[in-house]
């Protein structure tokens, strides 16, 4: 008999790291606290112009946080966390499924940030 060449679920999972999968990359780029940002632009083995718009996006949502943590008070900035938090794993979902993930006000200040670098 033949030796069998379908492949076993554990070779295709070691053949295709999940760094390698795209929607994989986009989504964990959200994760909280640019944690996810930082380590999907060093660790993510896709296109990096892809991957660039949800690592903007979850940097900008961080620092949006970390300046709402400092002016708000005790409850607000957890109520602010929470959100925070909610928004990233509904981001990650959107990516991972696919899906664009836009928002128009995170466009804007990407724009004047490019515009102010290229200047």
């Amino acid at each position: 008999m033949a030796p069998s060449t379908k492949k076993t679920t554990k070779q295709i999972v070691d053949s295709v790291g999940f760094l390698e999968n795209k929607n994989m990359v986009h989504a964990l780029a959200y994760v909280p606290y640019l944690i996810g940002a930082i380590s999907m632009y060093f660790l993510g083995k896709t296109d990096k112009k892809a991957a660039m718009h949800h690592i903007k996006y979850s940097a900008l949502m961080a620092i949006g946080v970390f300046i709402l943590y400092v002016l708000f008070n005790d409850f607000p900035s957890r109520v602010v966390s929470l959100i925070y938090i909610g928004a990233s794993c509904f981001f990650a979902y959107k990516a991972y499924m696919g899906e664009e993930v836009k928002v128009e006000i995170f466009d804007t200040i990407e724009e004047k940030i490019s515009e102010k670098i290229k200047k």
